[in-house]
């Protein structure tokens, strides 16, 4: 991603003061405000703000003066690696990467799908919350669905969700590809682990048998 992981220095002084750690988004418009820079010394993270920044290379960036950096006491955990669901509790992937354009992420980037963040309604500790409006319809396309009008995501080797009405026997003694959340985002099922009948019965509780059904390794 942009700039994670330079070096920091200063240019009045060629003080080398850390590297960068990630990015400072605000998520209710995911306009990069700076980034979250690391102290060689102290280890404590500090909050650098884009307009503070002199210069960047491929392998530093460059401010005028230490004094610009601010000490972070509560750093945003990165989008990287956190899960994707919409609101109707499908499943969209792990964030894999961003689309960055002129100092904004217009577009997460997941193990399954590409989704525009004008879509997002939630950025929590673990989970990104999307919701698409309903009258963008999915249409089928031989490699991947794409919603008409926006691209607003476009899935590869992912089948639009239908209802699963198979017997109990069916699931149990699988596997579980990928965690399974429930109503309250809470994880009802761990990837790597065996179908019960009562693993069945939780993911029918929470209204997810279908999410069950495409979770079993193949």
């Amino acid at each position: 991603m942009e700039n994670i992981a330079k070096i920091v220095f200063t240019q009045n002084n060629g003080e080398r003061i850390g590297y960068v750690l990630d990015m400072a988004v605000d998520y209710q418009t995911f306009e990069i405000k700076g980034y979250y820079v690391v102290d060689d010394e102290t280890e404590s993270e500090l909050f650098l703000k884009k307009e503070d920044i002199v210069s960047v290379s491929d392998f530093a960036v460059v401010i005028d003066d230490s004094i610009n950096l601010e000490f972070q006491s509560n750093v945003s955990k990165s989008l990287i690696g956190k899960y994707v669901f919409d609101d109707k509790g499908i499943f969209l992937g792990n964030i894999l990467a961003l689309k960055i354009s002129k100092n904004k992420i217009e577009k997460i980037v997941t193990d399954r799908c590409e989704v525009s963040t004008k879509y997002v309604s939630n950025v929590g500790n673990d989970v990104v919350m999307v919701e698409f409006r309903k009258k963008n319809k999915i249409k089928k396309n031989k490699t991947f669905h794409r919603v008409d009008g926006d691209n607003i995501v476009s899935i590869q080797s992912m089948k639009k969700p239908e209802k699963i009405s198979l017997s109990p026997r069916y699931y149990v003694g699988k596997m579980v590809d990928c965690d399974i959340f429930g109503y309250n985002n809470e994880r009802i099922i761990s990837k790597g682990e065996i179908i019960s009948k009562n693993v069945v019965d939780k993911a029918k509780k929470h209204n997810r048998l279908n999410q069950l059904f495409f979770a079993i390794k193949r």
